[in-house]
């Protein structure tokens, strides 16, 4: 048995935009739509205001749903109204709900709860970085952060650089942003001359960058990737 509601997965831009950026029939949708999952209230409200939903923002419904506050969440009070028979939105803070976000979460127990899910296409920062790099997109792995400690991060890059050399696997992976040029730095440092690495930081918006050499000539390079959002792809 499916209950009448359904959960609309709803991408958020990865710079700016409007709804003219949106498809007509998933703008419709989202029309009609007045509860919200969300990782931040603000974010969500900017991007309802810049498709012109025609609610005002006093009659939005939004649930907070983020890292901060997992094991505190009760799905069955956020659910209750799609259980009912209203849709739900869940609305990242940016690029396509659930990767590399908490989303998965609540998309788990709507299938539990026999909700329809029902994804939105829209930009991911990770695909168009795959896109963009001319690397191997047949075989990739998205590994998300790396480790904190130093020591494990050198591992793990090197683990991965292994697996790219030996088996063809593209290794893609992300950085808090303000961490981003100590990431950089580390990965010149620690991979071999000839592994190509490609980064693509403020993809979609008007001063991204996007760059793909081996490391030696990475060496040689000064870029300043600091506090934007960043991809990091390495393969050969």
């Amino acid at each position: 048995m499916h209950y009448k509601g359904k959960l609309y997965l709803i991408p958020n831009y990865l710079y700016a935009g409007s709804k003219d950026d949106l498809p007509l029939n998933q703008l419709k949708i989202i029309y009609t739509i007045n509860e919200f999952i969300v990782e931040s209230e603000k974010k969500a409200r900017a991007f309802l205001k810049s498709i012109e939903h025609p609610l005002k923002q006093d009659n939005f419904i939004f649930h907070i749903y983020n890292e901060h506050n997992l094991k505190e969440v009760d799905y069955n009070d956020i659910f209750k109204n799609c259980i009912s028979g209203s849709n739900i939105g869940l609305i990242s803070d940016a690029g396509i709900p659930c990767v590399a976000d908490p989303g998965a979460f609540a998309v788990e127990f709507a299938h539990k709860k026999n909700i329809k899910v029902v994804p939105f296409g829209g930009n991911s920062s990770i695909f168009l970085a795959l896109m963009a790099s001319g690397l191997g997109g047949q075989n990739f792995k998205f590994n998300g952060y790396l480790p904190l400690d130093t020591s494990l991060r050198i591992k793990k890059v090197k683990t991965l650089e292994n697996e790219m050399l030996t088996n063809g696997i593209t290794q893609i992976f992300m950085e808090t942003p303000y961490r981003n040029n100590q990431l950089l730095e580390l990965l010149i440092k620690n991979l071999k001359n000839e592994t190509v690495l490609f980064v693509a930081a403020g993809i979609t918006s008007p001063n991204q960058i996007i760059s793909r050499m081996n490391i030696a000539n990475w060496k040689n390079k000064k870029i300043d990737l600091n506090k934007i959002p960043c991809i990091f792809i390495i393969g050969k």
